[in-house]
């Protein structure tokens, strides 16, 4: 069950309050965990279209193919840790699918500074 709204003075304001309680009654008795995450606006088409853009160039300069680049990249900084429904931590990855655009913008960087400082290698910009 997922639900939508926006933060207001310190309240949230639903967008279907009547959905809600329809999840609510649902659940009656039931322990449930409630979390709540700033909503994505996902990565755009130019930034992932950079990024693969970088891929090919860091390939081509390490011989690495572009998928072993990008799980090399992504491993050093798209990794996170959960909760798992066991209720233990657990690490995985977050695929870029589901990066928002601060959160891509903060991976290119990240990228971007590796590439320069350990490579050598200065991305080009969409600027």
């Amino acid at each position: 069950m997922k639900q939508f709204g926006i933060i207001k003075n310190n309240k949230l304001v639903l967008n279907n309050k009547e959905g809600f309680i329809n999840d609510l009654k649902l659940l009656e008795g039931k322990e449930v965990v409630i979390k709540i995450i700033e909503r994505n606006n996902k990565r755009t088409n130019d930034q992932n279209s950079l990024l693969w853009q970088w891929i090919s160039i860091l390939s081509s300069y390490t011989g690495y193919t572009k998928e072993e680049v990008k799980e090399l990249i992504s491993y050093k900084f798209l990794q996170r840790e959960r909760v798992g429904d066991d209720g233990y931590n657990e690490t995985y990855l977050k695929g870029t699918s589901t990066l928002s655009k601060k959160e891509m913008s903060e991976f290119m960087n990240n990228v971007s500074i590796w590439s320069n400082t350990t490579l050598n290698i200065i991305l080009p910009s969409n600027d």
